[in-house]
């Protein structure tokens, strides 16, 4: 009887949604049967996950980076593959049970790539046509703001600060790449580590704990025997992104060098969200939120403060948030708004939380 109702709700459903002042009478109950899926697709993994629209999660998983930039597209189909066939695997669903599927992918900014990863996705789930992608930036903004206006400073391997305005416009300022400009990243840090550490070593100083730490991350004696594992890595920007760590870890010996170069990025991180609310956010007079995303807030509490003192000397009033969710949770959130869904958000955090795996 229950299968029954729910194909039936699907049927009624494909000719009925909320409107944006009305409510749907058949979303509440429809809401403890349907799924959407969500997936954060990044550089260097991709998690997709399927959860209810209270935030249960029935199935994640996850595979290798699928940046069409960065990913030849025949292998970033096998892989999105693999990811779709362990959800089915894991959950006992099909695609047809599935409302919204979001994917928030790195690499798509353009719209055309966004329409041709759109293609692809359709490809792979039979058809299916309730797909939106966008930018991953949007996934890790969501899982902070719940489907609302504010900015998101992403800042791992390497950054980018993404906001969406309360017309729903959407702005950028930076990340655009390790060549050009990713200031506040994994990759800028670990450069800067690299620059100071040859740097004393060109000036005939003291080796630096910085210097020490390099050397012994990378089972060498000299520093110049260092430069063969960044050249040479397979991915060079991941290489040096990892060496972030070490500058978090000299600063917890309160190393100046290692305190210096986290200072100047915070500095860097504060001034990219300023021009973001001077260019995107000028009718907006209250506090903007901002989400704080990625590897380098894993250390918020060495960086936060000097972020905050520089957006507070440009004239900037912001609210940072560190996301209870994880970006593919934010991409459900994103599934949800497409679908009409309101959100209640303390339900949802606590289902989810409860529901993950591992």
């Amino acid at each position: 009887m229950v299968m029954a109702l729910v194909k039936k709700d699907k049927e009624v459903l494909k000719h009925t949604r909320v409107s944006s002042t009305g409510v749907n009478p058949f979303v509440t109950w429809r809401r403890f049967f349907m799924y959407y899926l969500g997936i954060d697709g990044g550089g260097t993994k991709t998690k997709a996950i399927i959860t209810t629209a209270k935030g249960k999660v029935i199935a994640e998983a996850l595979v290798e980076a699928t940046n069409p930039n960065s990913v030849p597209e025949e292998t970033m189909k096998l892989r999105f593959q693999n990811l779709l066939n362990e959800l089915w695997k894991q959950s006992n669903l099909q695609i047809n049970d599935i409302i919204q599927v979001f994917a928030g992918m790195s690499g798509v900014s353009r719209q055309a790539s966004k329409q041709r990863m759109k293609q692809i996705l359709s490809v792979i789930l039979e058809g299916y046509e309730n797909i939106s992608v966008d930018n991953d930036a949007v996934t890790a903004l969501y899982s902070g703001t719940f489907g609302k206006p504010g900015i998101v400073q992403i800042s791992g391997t390497g950054s980018i600060t993404y906001g969406v305005n309360a017309d729903g416009e959407h702005g950028r300022v930076g990340g655009w790449g390790h060549f050009i400009d990713e200031k506040g990243s994994g990759f800028s840090i670990g450069r800067d580590a690299l620059q100071a550490a040859f740097k004393a070593l060109d000036e005939r100083r003291i080796p630096t704990l910085l210097g020490e730490f390099i050397l012994e991350h990378f089972h060498e004696k000299e520093l110049p025997d260092v430069i063969p594992h960044v050249y040479q890595a397979a991915d060079v920007k991941v290489e040096i992104a990892s060496l972030s760590r070490l500058v978090f870890k000299a600063a917890d010996q309160v190393d100046t060098i290692a305190l210096s170069i986290i200072e100047q990025q915070g500095e860097e991180i504060g001034k990219s969200i300023a021009r973001l609310i001077s260019n995107h956010f000028k009718e907006e007079r209250q506090v903007v939120p901002v989400v704080l995303a990625g590897g380098i807030f894993n250390r918020v509490d060495l960086i936060q403060e000097t972020m905050a003192q520089t957006l507070k000397l440009l004239g900037k009033k912001v609210h940072f948030i560190m996301p209870e969710i994880d970006p593919a949770g934010g991409a459900v959130i994103a599934a949800l708004k497409k679908d009409g869904i309101q959100i209640n958000e303390h339900e949802f955090i606590q289902n989810y939380k409860m529901s993950k795996r591992g």
